[in-house]
């Protein structure tokens, strides 16, 4: 089982404002879709909540403490990322969609991360974590192509193997 963790961020890891995106990339949300769909996608009750709704054609997850909590009867509700792992451990790979402290609990044991990049920076309050480029290959690497005021490029980097 991959875990993996995708996001797009800005020139200093920026994610978001006040639980909302800070761009809207066509090529983006086409890269996401590409990539999580028919999977299982994991996230905190903040970003689903910055959604909305659930993610058609993937399983949604959403973790959260409070017991209670029952979005809509297609989400599936938990309160421990080690049981949403062992749930899904047969899944080729999980994706990990945010929010900030999911990918900070989520990088070490992490394989694979796709990354929007994009060369400019955002006034935001989450941010994605820094991880240590010499514990990763980028082994894709391709420039953004739709028009925009900024450039991006998207890439997957995997753990190196130590």
């Amino acid at each position: 089982m991959h875990v993996s963790l995708i996001a797009a961020i800005g020139a200093n890891r920026e994610l978001g404002k006040d639980n909302k995106l800070l761009w809207h990339i066509k090529g983006d949300f086409n890269w996401f879709k590409q990539h999580t769909k028919g999977k299982v996608v994991i996230m905190g009750r903040n970003t689903y909540e910055s959604i909305g709704k659930p993610l058609p054609k993937r399983l949604n997850v959403v973790l959260t403490s409070d017991p209670d909590y029952n979005p809509h009867p297609d989400v599936v509700v938990r309160n421990s990322l080690y049981k949403v792992f062992v749930e899904y451990r047969n899944e080729l790979e999980l994706m990990v969609i945010g929010g900030e402290a999911l990918y900070k609990q989520c990088l070490p044991i992490a394989n694979r991360i796709y990354l929007t990049e994009i060369d400019k920076a955002f006034d935001a309050d989450t941010y994605f974590p820094d991880f240590d480029t010499e514990l990763w290959d980028r082994f894709f690497h391709q420039k953004g192509t739709e028009d925009s005021d900024f450039n991006y490029s998207f890439n997957v980097y995997k753990k190196k193997l130590i």
